[in-house]
């Protein structure tokens, strides 16, 4: 770890998004590398573990001191990083996920002069409306913070008033939230994402998966589609997996039907920029990726794909879609 004497800015992820949103953040705020740290906290699965190596090659975090907590030492090395973080000064906390409790752990244990959440996907926005609703609610239960206690780390720190939102949403500032909203100047450099020369495949028509839905979900997936295919009838479609997504499931959804599922191996952004295929348009019923990939490839057709059974499963639905609308993806109905 760095000299105790050196001020730290403290970046916590868990997914590839929120690692992109850490990148763009350290710029914004001005963290050299000898003054940051990347905590890269328990990431759900193998896919999730590539993308987050892919993407911290590519912008930039080489030379930033890494800490993996992985799920089959999570425990172990949390209290190791626990005591080394306890008496050093911290200037800024960049937190991927309010509602984790891993997360919870570094914004309440650790004192710092600044908190700022980045952002984690369409969440942001439930975080957003769950500070003025009911604060900065503790996720952790009482058996965890025995637990933690046990390991030396004591959730003492009474989080700010106010609180910072580094986010690409829309999101207006309050009496409890200061937002500064980006629109990926580091990624759109790093990948350079303005439009290239067309290329000699054929191009694409992309649709995005979500693992959500509930009991409903594979039903509506399907007809979600069959929407696209009569949209595009002579296309070749594309289904992008989310990485929570599972291949099998999807084969059996989606047979017979002129779909082919990829999982790409990266994020859907780094994807478009690198693979050398043009799309002419992106579908989704309300992936995060319809609003990174329109801010970040503005010349691409995006649709959001307006399904009124899923929409009452998500929370703030209407204003989610609003805000998609104002970056300009369009709105098609089932």
């Amino acid at each position: 770890m760095t000299s105790l004497d050196t001020t730290l800015n403290v970046f916590v992820v868990s997914t590839p998004l929120q690692l992109i949103s850490c990148a763009e953040a350290r710029r914004y705020y001005g963290c050299s590398a000898a003054e940051s740290l990347l905590v890269i906290a328990r990431p759900d699965n193998s896919e999730t573990e590539s993308q987050l190596a892919l993407l911290s090659t590519a912008l930039g975090w080489q030379d930033v001191e890494t800490i993996h907590l992985k799920k089959s030492s999570f425990y172990l090395h949390l209290g190791g990083v626990a005591r080394s973080l306890a008496h050093r000064p911290i200037k800024r906390m960049f937190i991927g996920n309010k509602a984790s409790w891993i997360h919870e752990v570094f914004y309440r244990g650790f004192d710092a002069e600044e908190l700022v959440f980045v952002d984690d996907g369409l969440a942001t926005v439930k975080y957003y409306h769950a500070i003025h609703n009911e604060g900065l609610a503790s996720r952790v239960s009482k058996g965890k913070a025995r637990l933690l206690s046990a390991m030396g780390i004591r959730l003492h720190r009474v989080v700010p008033e106010v609180v910072s939102f580094f986010t690409f949403f829309p999101l207006p500032c309050t009496d409890k939230i200061t937002t500064v909203i980006h629109d990926f100047p580091v990624f759109r450099e790093t990948f350079r994402t303005r439009e290239h020369v067309s290329s000699a495949l054929p191009p694409l028509i992309g649709f995005l998966g979500q693992p959500f839905g509930g009991g409903i979900r594979l039903q509506r997936l399907k007809l979600q589609i069959e929407h696209v295919l009569e949209r595009h009838p002579d296309s070749r479609i594309v289904y992008f997996m989310h990485r929570k997504e599972v291949r099998a499931e999807l084969d059996s959804l989606l047979w017979g039907l002129p779909v082919e599922v990829r999982q790409a191996g990266r994020p859907i952004e780094v994807e478009v920029a690198l693979s050398g295929e043009k799309y002419t348009a992106f579908y989704s019923f309300a992936s995060t990726a319809l609003f990174t990939l329109k801010k970040m490839f503005p010349y691409i057709n995006v649709y959001q794909i307006d399904d009124e059974a899923l929409g009452a499963q998500v929370p703030y639905y209407e204003e989610i879609v609003s805000m998609f609308q104002s970056a300009g993806v369009e709105a098609t109905t089932l």
